[in-house]
C-alpha cells in the first residue's frame, strides 16, 4: 500500500520554558492510502493538537509531517497553501457552512479558484451529492435544512475536489444518533467504494466503531491501537475497554 501521511517524532510544546505544556510527545503515526482511521483519547490528550498539525493549521515544535514523502513544514508558504487546498478535505463539528450560500454553492467553494470548467464542476457536485444523499437539498440554504443535512453538505464540500486525505474533527458531535449513523455510513461508503482515506478525531465510541483502525492518545503519546475485524459491535466493545484502561472520568472519556 502507498503511505499517504507519516509523522516522525512529532512534538508540540505550548508556553515558555518556565511554564510549558507538552501536547504531543514524539508521536509517530503512518496512514496508508484507503485507510479509515479514528483518533481517540481523554480531553487534553493531544487529539486536537495532532489534527491541527496534520491539517497544517498549527506547526510542530519538533519533528516532521510527511505527505507523499514531502516534509510539508519545509514547503514555501505558497506551496503549502496549494497543498492544503488541493490535497486535504476538512469536516468540522460546527459545519462551517456559509449561510448566504445554498448547499450547492457551499459544496463548490473548493472548486471556485481552480481552472476547472463548468461541466466538470457540475459533474463533481452531482457525484458528491449522490454519495452523501443530498441531491434534493442542493438549492436550499443552511437555515432550511437539518443538522444532519448540513454535515453531509459539509462532507460533500470536503470531497468534491477529490482530496488525498479527509480530516474530520468530531463530525458527529452536533448530530442526533440517526443523523450520526447516516453520516458515518456515508463515510464507510466513501472509504470502501471510492477508496477515500479518512481520519476522524472523535470522543464517541459509536463513531469509532465505523473505523478500520483506532489510535488512542494519552498524555501526548500513542497509548495503543485497535484494528477492526469487520464487526462493529466487537470493535465498539474493545474501544470501551481501552478507554476504561486509559483512566479518567467516564464523562471525560465518552
Amino acid at each position: 500500500m502507498t503511505t499517504i501521511l507519516k509523522t516522525q517524532n512529532l512534538t508540540k510544546v505550548y508556553g515558555s520554558k518556565l511554564h510549558s505544556t507538552t501536547a504531543l510527545n514524539n508521536v509517530d503515526i503512518q496512514i496508508e492510502e484507503g485507510e479509515f482511521i479514528g483518533i481517540m483519547g481523554p480531553s487534553g490528550a493531544g487529539k486536537s493538537t495532532l489534527l491541527n498539525i496534520l491539517a497544517t493549521i498549527d506547526e510542530p515544535t519538533n519533528g516532521s509531517v510527511y505527505y507523499d514523502n514531502k516534509d510539508i513544514f519545509k514547503m514555501k508558504q505558497r506551496d503549502l497553501a496549494d497543498f492544503r487546498r488541493e490535497s486535504l478535505g476538512f469536516i468540522f463539528q460546527d459545519f462551517n457552512l456559509l449561510d448566504t450560500l445554498t448547499a450547492k454553492e457551499n459544496i463548490l467553494l473548493p472548486l471556485t479558484i481552480s481552472n476547472m470548467n463548468h461541466k466538470e464542476i457540475e459533474k463533481r457536485i452531482k457525484e458528491a451529492a449522490e454519495i452523501l444523499g443530498i441531491q434534493d437539498i442542493l438549492d436550499k440554504f443552511p437555515y432550511e435544512i437539518s443538522g444532519g443535512q448540513k454535515q453531509r453538505t459539509a462532507a460533500a464540500r470536503a470531497i468534491v475536489h477529490n482530496p488525498k486525505l479527509i480530516l474530520a474533527d468530531e463530525p458527529t458531535g452536533a448530530l442526533d444518533s440517526k443523523s450520526a449513523t447516516e453520516l458515518l455510513s456515508c463515510f464507510t461508503r466513501l472509504n470502501e467504494e471510492f477508496k477515500a482515506t479518512i481520519l476522524v478525531v472523535t470522543h464517541d465510541p459509536f463513531a469509532a466503531s465505523f473505523c478500520k483502525r483506532v489510535l488512542f492518545i494519552k498524555d501526548g503519546k500513542i497509548f495503543t491501537e485497535l484494528h477492526s475485524s469487520g464487526k462493529r459491535k466487537e470493535l465498539y466493545n474493545k474501544v470501551i475497554d481501552v478507554l476504561a484502561a486509559m483512566g479518567g472520568g467516564i464523562g471525560e472519556l465518552l
